[in-house]
């Protein structure tokens, strides 16, 4: 549930983009969210309020809030990726990488390049 401080601040920003209100209604309004709202944590209010300050020409109502909060939900679900690859091929190619790492800052100190560098040239001038 957002607490009425973090409402209150964002009526505040609210209240600079849309038609005026008294400060009675402004009152009334951090109530009725409060109420409304309530199945939110703080963040997610603020981002769907900031979804409402982007989109909405007029005041939000709590129905558009939830509505913007429900589209930035799925959006998020929507990015997972599940690894191609299992943690352990993922940590043999991080050690590989860094043993070619340190057999390049070794090359540029003795000048000689790394057996597998030509393969790695031979690849990149044949695609």
């Amino acid at each position: 549930m957002p607490n009425r401080a973090t409402i209150a601040g964002e009526i505040a920003k609210c209240s600079l983009l849309f038609p005026k209100r008294s400060n009675a209604e402004l009152e009334a309004l951090i109530g009725l969210w409060a109420e409304a709202l309530d199945l939110l944590s703080d963040n997610e209010f603020v981002q769907a309020c900031m979804a409402a300050r982007k989109k909405c020409k007029f005041w939000p109502t709590p129905a558009e809030l939830l509505e913007f909060h429900g589209q930035s939900k799925v959006r998020y679900e929507s990015v997972y990726i599940p690894l191609s690859e299992s943690p352990e091929i993922m940590a043999e190619r991080a050690q590989r990488n860094a043993a070619r790492a340190r057999q390049l800052r070794e090359a540029i100190v003795t000048g000689k390049p790394p057996d597998w560098l030509g393969v790695v040239q031979s690849m990149e001038s044949d695609g």
